[in-house]
């Protein structure tokens, strides 16, 4: 067997195209999971015992159960309730909800280090509310969590894959129109994944630039 990888230069543009809608996917599960997952990080932590029980429930259905299944639910399920989403929808909807659920372990594993100490110490000399939330909890929460939410973005772009399951013309459904047509299999799949490892490396790389911009501290 003999590889050769100029078969796939004609189908450069759409391995780009597929590359971007990857990307797409992740930074619209990035940006309705995050507010999602806060969300769910307060019902865990509310006072009262069912916003507790909710939140908790909700986590732990979600980070125990397959992400294909979520995305089958949405996709083949909801239709028989008379309710439909496009492939692309699909796909972003499952990615969210199944993102929410990580992000809320990662915001209250980031919140509950802080000690309960330092808002009181913040409170003996005299700061306002507003002050302590973000200088006491917020930003010595976000020094912790950050490399957690790095791994998770990570993750996120690399499961969006899945959603080619559903025909979302994301890069994998890509790279599969691509094998029965060129037969050149082990090539691309190994562009293809290049083209994955190179933007999550990116997105760890950009990590480590944002982290050392707002807290120089902890990189030093």
């Amino acid at each position: 067997m003999q590889l050769f990888f100029g078969d796939l230069i004609p189908h450069a543009p759409e391995l780009l195209s597929g590359l971007w809608i990857s990307v797409l996917v992740t930074l619209a599960a990035v940006v309705i999971g995050a507010p999602l997952g806060v969300v769910v990080y307060l019902l865990r932590a509310s006072e009262l015992r069912i916003f507790r029980v909710f939140g908790a429930s909700y986590v732990e259905i979600i980070r125990n159960t397959p992400l294909l299944l979520q995305l089958y639910l949405i996709y083949f399920a909801l239709p028989s309730a008379g309710v439909n989403f496009d492939p692309l929808t699909a796909g972003i909807i499952a990615l969210s909800i199944n993102n929410s659920a990580y992000l809320a372990e990662i915001y209250r594993a980031g919140f509950e280090a802080i000690p309960r100490g330092q808002s009181e110490a913040a409170a003996a000399l005299g700061l306002s509310r507003t002050t302590t939330f973000w200088r006491v909890r917020v930003i010595p929460a976000m020094t912790n969590v950050l490399p957690s939410l790095t791994n998770q973005i990570i993750l996120l772009f690399l499961a969006s894959s899945i959603a080619s399951i559903v025909a979302v013309p994301e890069l994998m459904h890509v790279m599969m129109g691509i094998t029965t047509t060129t037969f050149r299999t082990i090539e691309t799949f190994v562009v293809g994944g290049l083209m994955y490892f190179v933007v999550a490396l990116l997105i760890a790389l950009a990590s480590r630039l944002v982290e050392a911009r707002l807290f120089p501290w902890k990189v030093a």
